[in-house]
């Protein structure tokens, strides 16, 4: 369940597996990867079965736990990719769709995928890969140079 492996290691790169089954009538299921270091993520590509398009809603955030990890409220969810038509969520069955994020993330922050399922009779898997790069901010611009 969740994450299964990495994809693609290197020492500057990797490419998590995050994915899961979101059960029959269910409502905010989260799946998640920890940053073991500072990092960037470039991009997320999203996938779900075929068939889930009406029922299946997924929402990538990027968890940033400031303070008291035990409390949820010290927790700030940051939408990937951001949304400019008022959307909250991915619907429409992803095939390999890639958004490109751009955002950095500090040891401990988590990439999330929430999940809704609508129908009342089935599950909906879905996979999401994020592309990780672990030199970050001002250090990706100078190990570009190099």
């Amino acid at each position: 369940m969740g994450i299964l492996s990495k994809l693609t290691t290197d020492e500057r790169r990797e490419t998590p597996h995050i994915q899961d089954e979101v059960p029959a009538d269910t409502t905010d299921h989260e799946v998640a990867w920890t940053a073991p270091a500072d990092c960037t993520v470039e991009q997320l590509s999203l996938w779900a079965v075929p068939n889930s398009e009406d029922a299946l809603r997924l929402r990538p955030v990027i968890r940033r736990v400031r303070g008291d990890p035990d409390n949820p409220e010290s927790a700030e969810d940051t939408d990937i990719p951001s949304y400019g038509d008022g959307e909250k969520f991915i619907t429409g069955e992803p095939d390999g769709d890639r958004y490109y994020v751009n955002a950095e993330m500090r040891e401990g922050d988590q990439i999330v995928i929430i999940a809704d399922n609508s129908n009342t009779d089935y599950g909906y898997r879905f996979r999401a890969l994020p592309t990780v790069d672990y030199l970050g901010g001002i250090r990706r611009v100078i190990g570009g140079v190099f």
